[in-house]
């Protein structure tokens, strides 16, 4: 092989240094590439963190507009914390996903109260009866929350009835947790049950959380009513602030029932056959209000009505949930009495001392009301109580 002459060792020298040139290029070009995706991911890091810390600002300041003035704020603040989207949800859907947290609440107290239950050779009598009335109490509550979701869930939430419904039957869930601890207390200290301090943890968040709902139903917007609407309405109210009255009666008594009740009040009787009659001397179809109640149809859809005449009826009635549209008409006040001697001496919790107990119905939450005579004595029955 000849040994390279100097043209030739300039050309490959031309070479060399071309391609170390487009090396460097290459380099250069890689590099500076590698630089803007760095600074490129830096500014979308920044961009996604400072969008992360705008809406965590967002949901904070959703949290404390929410949380403003309750009464327990410290619970209100850990529920809507874990609330994706808070800040751009109606106030509605936010007390929906309150009330959904409670029902969760009352479940696992619920499942705890059972825990204790199963082992009933370790407990109190006191324990016992309590933990009984705590668990049908979580019934109602839970039939309760779930009347509270449907309603707020049902398009009406400006409608001042509506509001007014959804408040009684959040007021009646939050009752029904104190009610449920008042029946550990006993005759005395000494007999007080044990069980109280290891469940009301639980039974108290039920009730903040319900609580909580409840003030946050009271800022919910209502239709405005016209200046000479809002006279009517209260003038017609009997007492400010507990419903309307209509003819002498409140606004949910339908014009059938309004007629059978002036018509008795007049001293017609009962208008038309009732369907059961209660008489102490025999001549009725049952001679005690417990035996006619428990014969009364269930989830009835159309009024049922019980007479019950003159006469003393020592006993303790209670009315289920599932006695819907039953009316108990009496023969007038102190004719018609029903009563009791239920008290804690003998062993009987605040639950199940009433002489007259009505259960909430769901189905009759709006639209019908109730009337409630009686308590833990003595129950009269004027014209009518209705479940």
């Amino acid at each position: 092989m000849p040994p390279p002459t100097p043209r030739t060792k300039r050309r490959d020298a031309a070479r060399l240094l071309l391609l170390a040139t487009l090396l460097l290029l290459l380099l250069t070009f890689l590099f500076a590439q590698s630089a803007f995706a760095a600074d490129d991911h830096h500014a979308r890091t920044l961009l996604d963190a400072n969008a992360e810390a705008g809406a965590d600002a967002e949901h904070a300041a959703a949290v404390d507009r929410h949380c403003a003035e309750m009464l327990h704020r410290d619970v209100c603040v850990s529920t809507l914390a874990g609330i994706q989207g808070l800040a751009r949800k109606p106030l509605g859907d936010v007390i929906s996903e309150v009330v959904e947290r409670a029902a969760s609440a009352v479940r696992a107290a619920a499942s705890n109260c059972t825990s204790y239950l199963s082992r009933p050779h370790r407990l109190r009598l006191r324990d016992r009866l309590a933990l009984s009335d705590c668990q049908e109490l979580f019934g109602h509550t839970l039939s309760q929350l779930g009347t509270a979701a449907d309603e707020l869930s049902a398009g009406n939430r400006s409608a001042e009835d509506s509001i007014a419904g959804v408040q009684t039957v959040l007021s009646a869930a939050m009752t029904n947790q104190y009610t449920c601890l008042e029946g550990f207390a006993g005759p005395s200290a000494s007999e007080d049950g044990r069980v109280r301090p290891f469940i009301q943890g639980r039974i108290y968040h039920v009730a903040h959380l319900v609580s909580n709902s409840l003030a946050m139903v009271r800022r919910l917007p209502q239709r405005r009513r016209g200046r000479a609407l809002r006279a009517r309405t209260t003038r017609s109210e009997a007492f400010e602030g507990y419903g309307r009255v209509r003819r002498g009666f409140p606004a949910w008594v339908a014009a059938a029932d309004r007629r059978r009740l002036l018509q008795q009040q007049q001293g017609e009787g009962v208008v038309g056959a009732p369907d059961l009659v209660v008489a102490k001397d025999g001549s009725g179809n049952f001679t005690t209000v417990g035996e006619a109640v428990a014969a009364a149809p269930n989830n009835s859809a159309t009024r049922y009505v019980i007479h019950i005449k003159a006469g003393g009826y020592f006993e303790n009635v209670e009315v289920g949930a599932e006695k819907t549209n039953l009316m108990l008409v009496g023969d007038g006040m102190w004719r018609t009495v029903i009563k009791a001697s239920r008290n804690v001496v003998d062993n009987y919790t605040t639950f199940r001392s009433a002489t007259l107990g009505m259960a909430w119905a769901p189905q009759d939450r709006f639209g019908t009301g109730a009337v409630q005579q009686g308590g833990p004595s003595t129950a009269t029955i004027p014209a009518t109580a209705e479940p």
